[in-house]
C-alpha cells in the first residue's frame, strides 16, 4: 500500500513539475513579437539565461527533477518542436511561433555583432570551426571551449572574459546546469543560450535539413537519418515516452466523469457567478452583459465590504484567455459605479511595451509608483518585468510594504496574475476570484489551486464560471 501511495505521490511530483514548465513558456505569436524579444534579448539588463522547451527537454524534466528546477530558473523558455506544439494544443492553449534554437540563436548572434562572445562546447575541430563562422559574420569571440570540461573551468573562464554573450553547446542537461551557476555567479548583463548542437550546425558537422523538409515538421526524422546511431532512442523511445506521458499529463488525472456529471444540490451555499455557455472559440472567453458586471461588483462589494482600500484579485484555474479581460471589464465597472479611483496590474495590457511596471520602480527604489492612466477611470501599471528575474520579481511582489503604499493611494486595486506569481500576490489580496473553464479545466488543476491558494491563506470570495458547472466533480462545487 505504502508503495502504490509514494507512486502516485512521485507521480503528482512530476505532472506538477511540467504543468509549472509549460506555465513559464513564453509564447510568441507572431514575426512582430519575434522581433520585440530578440530586441530584448540584445539588451539584457542584468545576466539572463534562454532555454528551449522540446520533446527532449520534457523527458528530462519528466524523470530529473534537479533538471527541471534548471528550466525553471531560466528567464527565457521557448517553445521548440512539434510535439510541444502538440501538447500545448491538447492543453487548449496556442502554441504559437516554432523557436527552435537552431534558427533562432544565429539571430541573436548576429544582434550580438561586434560584441564579445563566448562559446562552449562541441570538440575539435569543430569549436575553432564555428569560432571562425562567427568572426566572418562580426563577433568578437573571446573565449572558446570544448564542452568536456568541469564546470569551475567555464566559470572561471567566462568571469576572466566577461562576454556579452555565452553560446552553450553541451546538450541537457548539463548545458542547462552551467547556466544556472553561470548567472548566479554574475556581476554585469550579459545573455546566456542553452544552444545543444548549434556548434556543429554551424561548424558544418550537422547539415540542416532541406527548406521543404522543415516547412513540413519533419526535420527531426531528416536529422534521424542523419544519425541514426546517436538519435534512434531520444527520438523513436523518446518519442514513445513523450507520447504516453503527454496523454497522462492531458487526462490521465482529470476528474471522475460519473463525478463531474452530478449536480449542484438546491440547498448549496457556494458563491459563484456563472457565466453564459458559449463556444470555445469565441473571444473573449468570459464576455459580460453591462448587468452582470454591475451584480459583479454589488457582490464583490458584500464580500469585500463597500469601504475604499481593498484589493481584489483573479486568478485563471488554467492557462488560457479570458482572465486578463475579465479583470479590466471588472475595474472599469468599479470605476464607472462606485466612482472609485481603481489601479489595474496586469502584463496583458495594449502598451505593456510602454507601460510603467510596479517591480521596476519599486526595485529602482522609488517606493511611490507612478502608474500611467488609461482612462475611463481605470489607472494601469505592469505587475512584473520580463527584464528581472524571478528572484527580484518575486521580492517585490511578496512585500506586504509595497501593496500597503499602492492601497494608500487607490481606492480599489484590481489583480490580473499568473503563474508563478499569482500565489505571491493572492495572499496580500481581499479576496480572490476563480476564473474557470469549466469545460476544459481539468479537476486536479482546480483542486491544485485550491490547495496552494489555502496554504497562502487567500480569501477565496468565489468564481467565474463559462460553460456549466456540472462538468467539475461536486466536491470541488463544495469548496467554491
Amino acid at each position: 500500500m505504502n508503495d502504490v501511495l509514494a507512486a502516485s505521490a512521485s507521480g503528482d511530483r512530476k505532472i506538477s513539475r511540467i504543468h509549472d514548465l509549460l506555465e513559464r513558456v513564453r509564447v510568441i505569436a507572431d514575426p512582430r513579437q519575434h522581433r520585440r524579444l530578440l530586441d530584448e534579448l540584445s539588451r539584457p539588463k542584468r545576466a539572463r539565461v534562454v532555454s528551449f522547451l522540446n520533446q527532449h527537454a520534457f523527458n528530462l524534466a519528466w524523470t530529473d527533477p534537479a533538471f527541471g528546477a534548471d528550466l525553471l530558473r531560466s528567464d527565457v523558455l521557448l517553445r521548440d518542436g512539434v510535439g510541444m506544439a502538440a501538447c500545448l494544443r491538447l492543453l487548449a492553449r496556442e502554441p504559437g511561433m516554432n523557436l527552435n534554437g537552431t534558427d533562432l540563436i544565429p539571430q541573436v548572434i548576429a544582434a550580438y555583432a561586434g560584441r564579445r562572445v563566448a562559446l562552449i562546447g562541441t570538440r575539435e575541430p569543430y569549436l575553432e570551426r564555428a569560432s571562425h563562422y562567427l568572426r566572418e559574420r562580426g563577433a568578437d569571440v573571446v573565449c572558446a571551449l570544448d564542452g568536456f570540461g568541469d564546470e569551475a573551468r567555464y566559470l572561471a573562464a567566462i568571469a576572466e572574459s566577461r562576454p556579452d554573450l555565452v553560446i552553450l553547446g553541451m546538450g541537457m542537461p548539463k548545458q542547462e546546469r552551467i547556466a544556472s551557476r553561470l548567472v548566479a555567479a554574475a556581476d554585469y548583463p550579459m545573455l546566456i543560450v542553452n544552444g545543444g548542437a548549434i556548434l556543429d550546425f554551424l561548424a558544418g558537422r550537422f547539415p540542416r535539413a532541406p527548406m521543404w523538409v522543415r516547412g513540413v515538421r519533419m526535420e527531426w526524422l531528416y536529422r534521424l537519418a542523419r544519425e541514426p546511431r546517436r538519435l534512434w532512442r531520444r527520438y523513436l523511445l523518446g518519442g514513445a515516452q513523450f507520447l504516453s506521458r503527454v496523454v497522462r499529463l492531458c487526462w490521465g488525472d482529470g476528474p471522475d466523469p460519473s463525478a463531474a456529471r452530478m449536480s449542484r444540490p438546491a440547498n448549496s451555499n457556494v458563491t459563484t457567478w456563472e457565466m453564459p455557455s458559449m463556444a470555445m472559440d469565441m473571444q473573449p472567453l468570459f464576455a459580460q452583459t453591462d448587468t452582470r458586471l454591475a451584480q459583479l461588483v454589488q457582490r464583490l462589494d458584500v464580500g469585500l465590504g463597500e469601504g475604499g482600500r481593498r484589493i481584489v484579485q483573479f486568478i485563471a484555474a488554467r492557462p488560457g484567455e479570458g482572465v486578463s479581460s475579465l479583470a479590466y471589464s471588472y475595474a472599469l465597472a468599479s470605476a464607472q459605479l462606485r466612482k472609485r479611483r481603481v489601479l489595474l496590474l496586469s502584463n496583458d495590457i495594449d502598451d505593456a511595451e510602454h507601460a510603467a511596471c510596479l517591480v521596476d520602480e519599486v526595485g529602482g527604489g522609488d517606493s511611490n509608483p507612478v502608474a500611467s492612466a488609461a482612462g475611463e477611470g481605470v489607472t494601469r501599471m505592469r505587475l512584473f518585468s520580463d527584464t528581472r528575474s524571478y528572484q527580484d520579481n518575486y521580492a517585490v511582489l511578496d512585500d506586504s510594504a509595497v501593496w500597503k503604499g499602492l492601497a494608500e493611494r487607490f481606492d480599489e486595486i484590481v489583480v490580473d496574475a499568473r503563474s508563478p506569481f499569482a500565489l505571491a500576490t493572492a495572499k496580500h489580496a481581499g479576496g480572490v476570484i476563480l476564473v474557470v473553464e469549466a469545460e476544459v479545466t481539468r479537476a486536479s488543476l482546480l483542486r491544485k489551486l485550491l490547495d496552494d491558494l489555502a496554504g497562502v491563506n487567500a480569501r477565496v470570495l468565489g468564481s467565474v464560471l463559462n460553460k456549466h458547472r456540472s462538468h467539475l466533480p461536486y466536491a470541488l462545487h463544495e469548496r467554491l
